[in-house]
């Protein structure tokens, strides 16, 4: 996993107070089970 891309992750978790895995995914440009396997490590 890149960090940057966790970065990114983290900053738009931090940032919205709710925001689904598919949201992230869309604006991340990846695919939801990548922001699941991100989210728990």
């Amino acid at each position: 996993m890149k960090s940057g891309r966790m970065f990114s992750i983290l900053n738009l978790l931090v940032n919205h107070q709710k925001i689904t895995a598919q949201e992230l995914a869309e604006k991340l440009e990846v695919s939801k089970r990548t922001i699941y396997r991100v989210s728990f490590k």
